[in-house]
């Protein structure tokens, strides 16, 4: 039994999501780990928690074959940043002028779009989109709040700065341009995981004022530092989200 379909029968008892000591304990090398997640077919959600997925075709072979470019989702798990969720399928792009492709490959999703040579990078020896290109087809694709809880994770990772994707955001043209700078002003680099990601913006779906995120507490007597996910401190009210403990005992 391969490493996925090792991971696959044990999340089923916990509803598709592993920590990384279940992981391990299921003799997955931190290399196969690794894989997975470059891949898209295992995504990191939350610290040292991971979500499995279904078995998904080799993007570098794909796009190597194709002479195209991993792209959206799949260039956010090939640079190695926190997905919210495993990809249904991989994200290759090819340019507009290219002829057609076999496009019903299954697991296969083709974009046209030409892509400048300098939203173009090689990482692992596969052709993909850059961080900043990445994050602009997201936002202007994608629903708002998986958008956000992608850029933050680019943002968390040190890809770029949110004053760079922010300016990038201010010179994008085109349809999606005002869900574009939507996406700029929810974006958070404190933000500590996807699923922080994720609760800060249903709080803004429901309308509540934006809170302080990572908001810090010390104990002058002891030296204990502690950290908030989000806290309000007008009001004196915090909320925490990371709600994973419950699987470290299985």
């Amino acid at each position: 039994m391969d490493a996925l379909a090792r991971l696959g029968s044990i999340a089923q008892a916990y509803g598709g999501v592993l920590t990384r000591s279940q992981i391990l304990a299921a003799g997955v090398r931190n290399r196969d780990l690794a894989a997975l997640v470059a891949s898209g077919t295992v995504a990191r959600i939350g610290r040292g928690v991971y979500a499995v997925g279904q078995q998904l075709p080799d993007p570098h072979r794909l796009s190597a074959s194709w002479l195209a470019t991993i792209s959206f989702e799949s260039a956010v798990a090939w640079h190695g940043v926190d997905l919210p969720a495993p990809l249904e399928q991989i994200h290759l792009t090819v340019p507009r002028r290219r002829g057609r492709y076999a496009e019903a490959v299954d697991g296969v999703r083709l974009h046209r779009a030409d892509v400048a040579p300098s939203d173009v990078m090689v990482v692992r020896g596969a052709r993909v989109t850059s961080p900043i290109r990445t994050s602009i087809d997201i936002a202007r694709h994608a629903p708002i709040d998986h958008a956000v809880a992608i850029i933050d994770a680019f943002l968390r990772a040190g890809r770029y700065s949110e004053a760079e994707f922010r300016a990038a955001a201010r010179q994008a043209q085109g349809p999606g341009r005002l869900r574009i700078q939507t996406v700029a002003e929810l974006v958070d680099p404190a933000s500590g995981s996807v699923l922080e990601s994720l609760t800060r913006m249903l709080l803004w779906r429901h309308g509540l004022p934006r809170p302080v995120t990572q908001l810090s507490l010390r104990n002058r007597r002891t030296g204990w530092v502690g950290y908030l996910d989000f806290a309000w401190p007008e009001h004196r009210v915090a909320l925490e989200c990371d709600g994973y403990a419950f699987l470290s005992s299985g």
